[in-house]
């Protein structure tokens, strides 16, 4: 990894906490809003802080009890009740997993990975399943507009690329990372932004009683 690599790599996993640390803030509200771009990658946000060993928890990503993103159990990922169409296209940060965080990363985003996605936690004791967290993520997926630049010459018709032509393909690369270090950055600002209009709304409900 050279050092564009590792500055984006950094710059997206700080982008990252705070947005993590912005939605533990407003758990419980309406579904956080998440946009992606078609091809590449996104991250649903999902968290939790509590003292329960990651051995013990069983954390399930879906759209529905029949239509599963992604599932940890015993310490492990389990995709074998995971749906179809998210094979080979999601995971979670193994690292970051026993400080709490939950979130998923999608690839190779898809107009149909449209859709409102639900994280939940619970906690296993015996034969029992205890809810310790539940939270909703909005995801929009929209078509990356690209504006040529002032010097970037408007090819007369297309053409088909030769054997050494380089092809982008959806990886994760040091573009795609800044890009989604922005859409993150974004979804905080918003994010902030709500925090700040509910404050200021509770104050005045408070003041005119």
């Amino acid at each position: 990894m050279d050092g564009k690599q590792l500055q984006g790599h950094n710059l997206h996993k700080l982008l990252l906490l705070l947005l993590l640390n912005v939605v533990d803030a407003v758990s419980g509200d309406s579904p956080v809003p998440v946009s992606g771009y078609l091809g590449e990658q996104v991250v649903l946000p999902c968290i939790y802080k509590g003292n329960v060993p990651v051995s013990d928890l069983h954390v399930i990503w879906g759209i529905s009890l029949f239509e599963i993103l992604h599932q940890f159990v015993d310490g492990n990922d389990d995709l074998t009740e995971q749906d179809a169409r998210f094979r080979n296209r999601t995971t979670l940060f193994k690292d970051q997993l026993e400080q709490g965080n939950w979130s998923v990363l999608i690839s190779d985003l898809r107009k149909s990975d449209q859709n409102k996605y639900e994280c939940q936690i619970y906690k296993k004791k015996e034969e029992v399943h205890y809810l310790l967290k539940s939270n909703e993520v909005h995801l929009s997926v929209t078509e990356r507009t690209r504006t040529p630049g002032p010097n970037t010459p408007v090819p007369e018709r297309t053409r088909t690329p030769g054997p050494n032509t380089p092809v982008s393909g959806p990886g994760f690369s040091t573009g795609v990372g800044v890009g989604l270090g922005i859409g993150i950055l974004l979804s905080v600002v918003f994010l902030v932004a709500v925090i700040g209009v509910r404050r200021i709304l509770k104050r005045r409900r408070r003041d005119s009683i």
